[in-house]
């Protein structure tokens, strides 16, 4: 059983199902972030992370896939898990003298790579 004050975390991120294989074109734009530790596909709709306190919450990564255009799964019971982390691991982070302004820093999600393609639909990006 994993204990709450583990500075590695393992979770899953699930996306929309409606918006086909995010997961998948999700995984390779996490892998080359600072702080991430492995990036896993477990099918189009679901995506495992290990990653450092230390360095990132599951709050800053979803934000990032957020504003890179992703389409993250929303329900009543996803929130409440989204919490329940978002608030472990600010306090796991406080205890070990994680400096909080750190926390206002988004890991970097770059589209404009040339090695990146940009996860949208062509004829989603000019609306989003």
């Amino acid at each position: 059983m994993p204990l709450c004050n583990d500075i590695i975390k393992n979770r899953v991120i699930r996306f929309n199902v409606s918006t086909p294989e995010q997961a998948i074109k999700a995984e390779p734009l996490l892998a080359g972030v600072g702080g991430i530790r492995l990036s896993r596909v477990i099918d189009a709709h679901s995506l495992h992370i290990r990653y450092s306190v230390e360095e990132l919450t599951l709050q800053m990564i979803e934000s990032a896939l957020r504003e890179a255009g992703f389409d993250l799964h929303d329900d009543m019971v996803t929130n409440l898990k989204r919490a329940v982390y978002s608030y472990c691991e600010d306090a796991l982070r406080a205890s070990i003298g994680v400096d909080q302004h750190a926390h206002d820093h988004q890991p970097s999600i770059s589209l404009h790579s040339p090695s990146r393609q940009d996860p949208r639909q062509h004829n989603w990006r000019k609306y989003v």
